[in-house]
Parts: C-alpha cells; structure tokens; sequence
C-alpha cells in the first residue's frame, strides 16, 4: 500500500444472524467519505507503537440524548464530569480498539460519572438490565468524549468552529478543535431480543488508562492513520452499496488512463494534396496522408498506471494497426496520427471535410463517445467535442464544435493542497428523483445548475467555482429507511418505500495565485509538466488562504437557503429544455419538475468544508489518495464489505496479548471477562446446520451466545484454541490493532 492507513465504517445495525449481516465496509489505504455525515475530524494518536491511542481531556453527559454529536435542540443540557487527566490517562493510555466490544474508562471516572448520571436522570448508572421502549431509549443521556486535536493550531476556517460537527467549539474555550465523540443510548445501551431488555456496556474499570471500543464507533467512519499519526472521525450510515464494482486492477491501485472510443478528426481526403490528382488519368494514383483521430480522456488513472498515450499505442498494437504517433495535450484530449493511404478517385470523390459523406441520425453519437467533458486532466482543463456518426461507417468530430473549460476534479483535485485548499462537501435529497436514470450527461447538467445556482447574481469574473469544479460523488435511492433514527427496514425491503434520490456532491474551491514548484518534472521533448510525478506540484502562500476560506463561508450561506434545491431545479428543468436532449435521455428529475410538491420537499440536509491540506511538516500525503473523488475516475481505495458473521461487529473481545503483553493488561481483560457475567461475550459460531452445542443462543445485539447455557463438555471455542497465538476470532475490530503493530 502507498499509504499506511485504513477506514472502518460501523453501521447502527440492530440486529443479528446466524448467517450474517451487512455491517460497515472497510477501505485499506485510505478513506471512503462518500456516506459520512459530518467532516471527519483528526484527533492525535499520541502512541509511538503499538495501539492507536489518543489523549482524553473531557467525559460529558448530555440529557435527553441525541444521535448525533450535535444536540437536538438548544436547550439539551451538557454536563462535565470531573476527571483527573494524569489518571484517565496513564499506563498505555486509552486505546481505540475495534477489537474490544464495550467501552472501557479509566475507575477513577466512575464516581463523579455516577453524580452527574443521577443529577440528569435521576437514578445511579448501573449495569443491571432494564426494560424500556425505543422512545425512552433515546432519552437516555449521550455520553460525550473529548480528545486532543491532531492539530491545535487555528486555521483560516477557525471562526466556523462553531458549526463544524465533531469539533468541541466553545464547550472548552481553551482547546477549541478539540475533538468530541458522540456515543449515544442506542449504542451504549445492549439490547437483548429474547428478554426484552438493555444493559449499559460503558465501564469505568480500568486502573491505567482506557479502551474506546467497537460500541462508541457505531455511526462513525473512523480512520486509522500510522502515517500521520492520527484517527479520524465522522458520523456516516455505512451503508455499503454493491453498484461500483472494482477491477483487480482499482484494487491493485495500478490503474490505468482510459480513454473513449476514437473519432476522426482530419481524414486521409483531408489530408492529401489533391492537386496531383487534376489530371483525369491520375484516377488511380495512390496519395499519401496522415489520419488524425481524437479520443477523450475518460480517466487519467493513477501514477503508477499506463498513461494516456501507452495506453492509445497499446491498444493500436493489439489491433494489429498500423504504427502511429500519440499526443495528449494534458486537458482531456488524446489526438493519434495514423498513416494513410487514398487513391484520387476516392479522394476526390468525398471531398474536403468529408463533404461526400452524410450524418446517419438513426445511429446516436453517444456510441461514438462525444456529447460529454473529459476527466479533468493535469492541466487543471477538460474537453468537450461533438461527435456523428457517418455514413462511412465512422465517428466523426464536428469542426468548430470543441470547448474547454477550467476544472478542479480527478487529476486535478485535492493531490495539491496550494491548487485546492477547501472542498465543499454537501448532501442534497430530491424527493422524486430515479436514482437508476443518473448518467454521466445527468450528472454534467446537475453541475452547471448547481454552479449557476450558487453563483446567481454575480458576474462571471466574480463566480465561486465553476462547473468543472462540481462533482457527483454518490447518486443513491433515498429510502424512508434513511430518514429513521434506528435505520430499521421492513422485513422485506422492498417495502422500504424510495422518496427519492440522495446526492453527495463536492465543489473545489482554486487558488488561481498558487506557483508552479520548481522541482516539476518537465518533459524535454515537449516542455509539458510531466503529471505523474509525485509530491506537490504547486507552492503558495498562508496568505491566500482567508479569502478562499470566506468564499467557502460564502457558498455555504448559498446552500443554507431554504429554497435553494427547488432554485437549482428549477434552473436545471429549463436547461434540459434548452439542451433538446436527444430522445433515448430520460431525466432523472422528470417526476420531480412535473410535482410542486416534490420541488418543496427537496433540500440540502447538511454541508461542511474540507482542508486538504492535512497539516504537519512531516506528511508527504497526497490528499487526492486520501479521499476518494467520482466522476470517471476509478476509485484508488480498497474497499471490502465488512459482512458480520455472527458477532462479527462489536461482538468479540479482546486477547490478551500473547508475548508482548504485560501482567496488568491479561489482568485487565480477565476484569472484563468477569464485569460481563461470564461469558457475555460472543464467539463464532461454525457455518453448519446443528447449531445444538450452544444451547440458548440469544439474538442480541452485540451478545451472541450464553455461556452459562453451554453444555459442561463444549468449553468457548476460544478455548480450545492453541494459547501461544493471539487470537481474535471473529474479529473485524482486531485490524485496527494488527494493522498497527504490522506498520
């Protein structure tokens, strides 16, 4: 992997099963943001080896709970609870481990923790089972984490601290980006299908330090950085979608560019001196000329692929083709120069320009890859050309009818902080919409409304971004299910009603003051920057950044208007009008533009601003390989489905480390062994129909299996295991601590 980091998304999931359940995803060599909710927020992994840990500063109780981190409404109470810091973090300090199914704080918490849990709810915290409803479930107070940013020092965003979820803000004046972790009822409190009841699973147990475990990450997409030496999180649905399939190649990170299929631009007729052929006996005389054929750039593809022109030859060759020239001008388009050869009858019959050939309107041009921009290549531009079909058979490129445009996407996004600082990440919901009509040519009129909506009333010098600027990075169905607290689904989904679509959309914001570096690879035979080195490409100034940070101000002002969806429709309805789309289009919006009602409900369900720039002298991150962008471009990450086998997620604890481990640590997980009532914990269970060995099996969340009811012969499988190895069975969560002694 290029860079030592993963991702593990925990979806709310309430239930369980024998035969597993869809869990989360993980991503291996960076993150996947597309389903977050909130920014991810940094906070510092304060450990030179082994486990992730992190620096406790604050606990809070929050009444009434909430899901979120954010309070529900103003008057929610927060309370602190008094801890000694030296204490809560001492010995190994506290850890974020996957792999450790509950919670575990430091003892001296429990009693001040206890004070303040009577002051809100009136009652002690305890870890007897109790029986409530899911409405009194979510009053039960949220526990509140803070940890020690990853950076403390202010940015040009500081004063938007306030309104970026996860940052703690003027909680604690003193360290105001300092991270907050939300854990809420629905995830602390362990609910039990066969009796009926909750238990809480947070404990404050530990004489040294702390385990932050697998049941505060739920609802978060937590990143886990050895590189940067830091573990991020953001709130997300994890909703993993199976519709983005990846070739062993994305998988591998060796992707190569990919580009559209060829039309000609300058033909053989075009190309010859037609004056040798005056002479009506010169009929059969053989000219010599040089096709040119045009190609869009569809994906740049990544740094250690084939690039553009490798990939044109190589595709020339396996055509058995003719030898040939490849330039690509860095701005989308690939031009290959073809040998031909025409006799003057042919010649002169077509004509200039192919003035003998006619358009075949039955055959449409998107087959012949016109009609839509190319990725945005290096050079910060893309292209368009316009493509028809002949009736020789051939793709042709109208004349005059190509454009180019700035862009700051694909390979040109966030790989070079100086170039783009902020990205703008927001989440729009359109009742009505078809998530299964989204195409490309949907998503290039989505982002010209939606540009033209952010920018209306100013001049074009004065815009915000542009189009090019704007991509998709997630078209999905928005279902009734979404919008539920719990995340429940019916039995069969599909009667999970769909409202709509959801969009995840990004729009980068340039420096158009950043400076081409002077270590830019240049190729001599061309003079063009060679796009395939590494590192940052661009050098600017600290300077520059507050006023590209109040035009993120500025955009999220747009975007925070009430009516701004049902603008952007609007706008986009007399787009297409105007487009005359060809007939095979169907929009997406169709059902929306015809329903007043539809364009009232749409809306922005929230926004927030990226820093590329991660911060840190010592990162050498391109950010571009950090977090994923759409379009055409493939996804550079490894993303794997996290399916829970019978507690697979937030069901199995943690080993004491075999070798390496000290006295105190074995003794504190037999604590916890023993704080569970022996055997709460799951094992996994073999795939096979007699399940019989485990007699009571109970199907509840995050407690799989009794061992009080296990027969006196069948010991826990963790038992019979081998005591020289370090075993974690079932685990997903033990990657954050494999991974982490694995650097």
């Amino acid at each position: 992997l290029e860079h030592n980091m993963f991702s593990m998304c925990f979806k709310r999931e309430l239930h369980v099963s024998k035969q597993g359940v869809v869990a989360g995803f993980i991503t291996i060599g960076g993150i996947d943001s597309r389903v977050d909710l909130t920014p991810m927020v940094y906070a510092r992994n304060v450990a030179k080896s082994g486990w992730f840990t992190v620096f406790v500063k604050g606990v809070y109780v929050r009444a009434n709970g909430g899901q979120s981190v954010r309070p529900d409404h103003r008057n929610q109470k927060l309370q602190r609870v008094t801890v000694d810091l030296f204490e809560f973090n001492s010995g190994k300090g506290v850890i974020v481990d996957s792999g450790t199914t509950d919670t575990y704080l430091h003892k001296s918490v429990a009693e001040p923790f206890d004070e303040v849990w009577r002051e809100v709810t009136g009652r002690s915290y305890s870890h007897n089972p109790v029986k409530i409803s899911k409405k009194d479930l979510l009053l039960l107070p949220t526990v509140l984490i803070q940890l020690a940013a990853y950076d403390s020092t202010p940015d040009p965003l500081s004063h938007k601290l306030e309104t970026t979820p996860g940052l703690i803000g003027e909680i604690d004046p003193t360290s105001p980006q300092d991270i907050l972790l939300a854990i809420p009822a629905t995830h602390y409190m362990e609910y039990s299908p066969s009796r009926g009841t909750y238990t809480p699973r947070i404990y404050f147990t530990e004489s040294q330090g702390g385990v932050i475990g697998s049941n505060a990450m739920q609802g978060h997409n937590v990143l886990f950085d050895w590189e940067n030496k830091r573990v991020g999180f953001a709130e997300s649905t994890c909703e993993y979608q199976e519709n983005n399939p990846q070739t062993e190649e994305e998988v591998s990170m060796l992707v190569d560019c990919k580009l559209g299929a060829p039309s000609l631009s300058i033909s053989c007729s075009d190309s010859v001196e037609l004056s040798k052929c005056d002479k009506e006996s010169n009929a059969d005389v053989t000219l010599s000329g040089t096709e040119v054929w045009t190609r869009i750039v569809q994906s740049p593809g990544t740094s250690t692929g084939a690039t553009c022109e490798e990939v044109s030859i190589s595709e020339n060759e396996n055509n058995k083709g003719e030898k040939m020239e490849v330039q690509c001008d860095g701005k989308g388009i690939c031009r290959e120069f073809r040998r031909c050869d025409i006799n003057c009858a042919n010649a002169i019959a077509l004509g200039s320009a192919g003035e003998g050939l006619s358009k075949e309107p039955e055959s449409p041009a998107v087959n012949c890859g016109g009609g839509t921009w190319s990725a945005c290549d290096y050079s910060c531009s893309q292209t368009r050309i316009n493509v028809v079909y002949m009736s020789d058979g051939q793709c042709h490129e109208e004349k005059g009818l190509e454009f180019t445009r700035p862009c700051h996407v694909h390979a040109c996004g966030r790989e070079d902080p100086c170039r783009v600082p902020f990205v703008i990440h927001a989440i729009l919901k359109i009742r009505g919409a078809i998530a299964d009509l989204w195409t490309k040519k949907s998503e290039e009129m989505f982002a010209e409304a939606f540009a033209a909506t952010v920018n209306r009333n100013r001049n074009p010098d004065e815009a915000l971004f542009g189009p090019g600027d704007v991509i998709v990075v997630r078209a999905s169905a928005w279902k009734a299910s979404d919008d539920n607290i719990f995340g429940d689904t019916p039995d069969d989904e599909s009667q999970d009603e769909v409202l709509g679509m959801q969009l995840v959309v990004e729009s980068s914001i340039a420096n158009y003051n950043a400076i081409l570096a002077s270590n830019e690879v240049v190729d001599e035979t061309n003079g063009r920057v060679d796009h395939r080195a590494r590192g940052p490409k661009y050098i600017c100034d600290e300077s520059e950044m507050q006023p590209l940070a109040a035009i993120a101000t500025d955009i999220h002002r747009q975007l925070a208007q009430q009516n701004f969806v049902p603008m952007m429709l609007e706008v986009l309805k007399q787009d297409e009008r105007d487009e005359q789309l060809d007939r095979a289009h169907v929009s997406p919006f169709h059902y929306t533009f015809e329903d007043g009602g539809f364009l009232q409900q749409s809306k922005v369900v929230t926004s927030w601003t990226i820093k590329t720039d991660i911060g840190g002298i010592e990162s050498e991150l391109d950010s571009d390989d950090m977090k994923y962008t759409s379009g055409t471009s493939p996804m550079l990450l490894l993303t794997l489905t996290a399916t829970a086998l019978v507690g697979y997620l937030c069901t199995t604890k943690r080993k004491a480390t075999s070798g390496n481990g000290t006295k105190a640590n074995r003794n504190a997980f037999q604590r916890r062994s023993d704080l569970r009532t022996r055997g709460k914990y799951s094992r996994m269970v073999l795939a096979r129909d007699d399940v019989s060995t485990i007699a009571g099996d109970d199907n509840s969340i995050m407690a799989v299996g009794d061992d009080d009811t296990l027969k006196n012969d069948q010991p826990p499988l963790e038992k019979e295991l081998p005591k020289k190895y370090d075993y974690s069975l079932g685990s997903i969560g033990s990657l954050s601590t494999f991974l982490a002694r694995a650097h």
